[in-house]
């Protein structure tokens, strides 16, 4: 039942195009389009009726800045709505960022839920927007998956995206409207829980990915890598080379990132003991910190010594780093600063049980 995808390069403004249409349980025929400014308040209200005012973005609350990010020509908002009367049910969004895209998880409104909407508007609107000319130089599509919600897991399941890590407490949900950003104040902890990290990965990113990859000899780092090679055909031609090597070891070059209101760091690169030393008390007040080291022979010394220092691996990112068009893989390990993670039982598919058994096992023994 998908239409034709006109030619103009951005539907915004064509209000009753749908680019695709789907049939609800019950019968009733939706259709799907972009998102327009207009849409804003619907969409506000619909956030509200499901999160009250606990969603992790308190920015999503705020009229204006809706408008803004629906009107960003790097956002494709798909929104669902019943064709009878055109009342939205629902919408999610599609975040373009170079040659990385981010989904957001779909949200519906509750009189809509149990009829398969969320599914539709989630999976239907990913798969047929990532085909479109303006999607041809994305190499992914990333998002971040409540790990308490099996919906949404089967979601991206469908849509073919690979799970490649787990996160303990990495959601933080709560009334954030009143919180003043500061330059080095996070939003406390919350109302935390498990996320599940996927990816779906186009054909141009095994292109330009280096198949030669470097990892620390290490019993942890190696159950990750082949959890994901399991999930991706595409690895199986690898050059696989672990090593252990002095911590010290070549040279550092990193990059720091922060989200204010999830509370996270992201560290990126090679870095040495006494950079980390002064990276772990600048940021000892955050709640999670994560680095991502390349599958390089010099990522092999930052491995080393993240497992140090504490941290624990909670994940396998391919493709992730881009060294002048050459894509590397990353590992991904987490740190607790507060030891503020608590152990959330992840209620998940078969195939993330492996992912949640190992970090229960890394982090609550």
């Amino acid at each position: 039942m998908t239409q034709t995808i006109i030619k103009k390069p951005l539907l915004y403004q064509e209000k009753d195009y749908y680019f695709q249409k789907f049939v609800s349980k019950h019968g009733d025929e939706y259709g799907l389009r972009f998102g327009i400014p207009q849409d804003a308040e619907v969409i506000l209200k619909i956030f509200k009726e499901i999160y009250q005012y606990n969603y992790a973005y308190p920015l999503i609350y705020d009229i204006d800045y809706l408008r803004k990010e629906l009107s960003n020509q790097y956002n494709f908002w798909f929104v669902g709505e019943l064709i009878e009367n055109k009342e939205i049910a629902g919408a999610g969004l599609l975040k373009k960022k170079r040659y990385i895209a981010h989904a957001s998880q779909a949200v519906v409104k509750k009189k809509f839920q149990g009829q398969g909407i969320t599914a539709k508007i989630g999976a239907a609107g990913l798969i047929t927007v990532t085909k479109m000319p303006q999607f041809k130089n994305v190499l992914r599509v990333d998002s971040e998956v409540r790990g308490l919600k099996i919906g949404a897991q089967k979601m991206f399941q469908h849509a073919r995206a690979v799970p490649y890590g787990l996160i303990p407490s990495y959601i933080n949900y709560g009334d954030k409207r009143h919180f003043s950003i500061d330059d080095n104040t996070p939003v406390p902890p919350l109302q935390e829980e498990p996320a599940i990290l996927y990816s779906i990965i186009f054909k141009n990113l095994w292109k330009k990915r280096d198949r030669t990859v470097y990892l620390l000899d290490d019993e942890d780092v190696i159950f990750f890598y082949n959890y994901v090679k399991k999930m991706s055909n595409n690895m199986n031609e690898d050059i696989l080379i672990l090593d252990r090597c002095n911590k010290n070891k070549n040279y550092e070059l990193y990059g720091v990132s922060k989200d204010f209101y999830e509370g996270r760091v992201n560290f990126y690169g090679y870095i040495k003991e006494k950079s980390l030393n002064y990276l772990l008390q600048v940021y000892n007040k955050w709640r999670i910190i994560l680095w991502k080291i390349p599958t390089t022979k010099n990522g092999i010394s930052s491995m080393a010594l993240a497992i140090d220092k504490g941290f624990k691996i909670v994940g396998y990112d391919i493709g992730f780093n881009n060294i002048n068009w050459t894509l590397f893989d990353s590992v991904i390990f987490a740190y607790y600063p507060n030891k503020s993670n608590h152990f959330v039982k992840p209620i998940c598919l078969d195939d993330i049980k492996p992912l949640a058994n190992k970090i229960r096992e890394l982090f609550y023994p």
